[in-house]
């Protein structure tokens, strides 16, 4: 079988985004490599007290370590530090600003040379975030990995999933993909997940930065683009949602396990008992 390589911003955000298909895939006998980018932080004492259990990336990579064996998928970790712990500090939702252009990722090089050696894995599919949402560091990686797969020719590779942020409906229309399949406000799969629902609410009326496409190699912002369903059976999504509750620290910070589960579980309803993978045929 195959070998799938899934391009994470942080250390939950595959599991969140497409966790049903991962567990699919490697029930159907595929190799899953999970490559975090964001993987390290400063001194805890450096660290804002507030932010300390965020940063705690010690606890974050045991979660994460138990979260992959629950799905069976291999990890690769990137070591690089996320913008939130990296000078000068954001605050508020500032993570949901993007900079004006892209000189503005002052990491993008470091973030796109620590996802070169993944190409010694030779991946029959590579799966790239969205971005949607607008959170600063999926955004750096979405370019870091769509310049990545350009420049070696693999991006007729290149799969696009949905981030966890996919779930509010208002930043679905705000996304030049997502907002080709979206859902009435009655239909939402936030419906039955308050708490959550409110949370990505507020991020979603945070959000600042120009259009997304402005950040992208020129022949992706001329694409055009159209999505699959990759089917999830019901065990996989019971795997899914086990590994998800490994991620204590992340789960609090969007209002609980209990809540994320409901809205994951009707995000697949949604889509017919799957998750889809966006691609995209390059414009002139």
């Amino acid at each position: 079988m195959g070998t799938t390589l899934v391009v994470s911003p942080h250390l939950d955000d595959a599991v969140l985004s497409i966790g049903g298909s991962i567990a699919s895939w490697i029930a159907a006998g595929e190799r899953v490599v999970v490559a975090t980018v964001y993987t390290t932080g400063p001194p805890l004492d450096r660290v804002a007290p507030a932010m300390r259990k965020f940063a705690d990336y010690e606890a974050r990579r045991a979660e994460d370590a138990a979260a992959s064996a629950v799905l069976g998928v291999e990890t690769r970790w990137l070591g690089q530090i996320e913008r939130a712990f990296r000078p000068p500090y954001l605050t508020g939702w500032s993570f949901f600003t993007t900079p004006p252009d892209r000189s503005g990722f002052t990491t993008l090089p470091a973030v796109t040379a620590a996802l070169a050696p993944l190409a010694t894995l030779a991946p029959d599919r590579i799966l790239i975030p969205l971005g949607i949402g607008n959170h600063v560091d999926h955004v750096e990686t979405l370019i870091a990995a769509t310049d990545w797969t350009l420049v070696h020719g693999l991006f007729d590779r290149a799969r696009f999933y949905e981030d966890f942020y996919a779930l509010s409906g208002t930043m679905r229309r705000r996304h030049p993909v997502a907002k080709q399949h979206g859902w009435r406000r009655w239909r939402s799969p936030l419906l039955k997940a308050r708490r959550l629902a409110a949370i990505l609410r507020t991020i979603a009326l945070a959000r600042r930065g120009p259009e997304l496409e402005s950040f992208l190699a020129p022949a992706l912002q001329h694409a055009s683009w159209a999505h699959t369903r990759s089917p999830v059976t019901t065990e996989a999504e019971a795997r899914q949602l086990a590994a998800i509750e490994c991620y204590g620290s992340q789960t609090a910070a969007f209002g609980g396990f209990s809540g994320i589960a409901r809205a994951t579980r009707a995000y697949h309803r949604r889509w017919d008992r799957a998750e889809p993978l966006w691609h995209a045929t390059l414009g002139a």
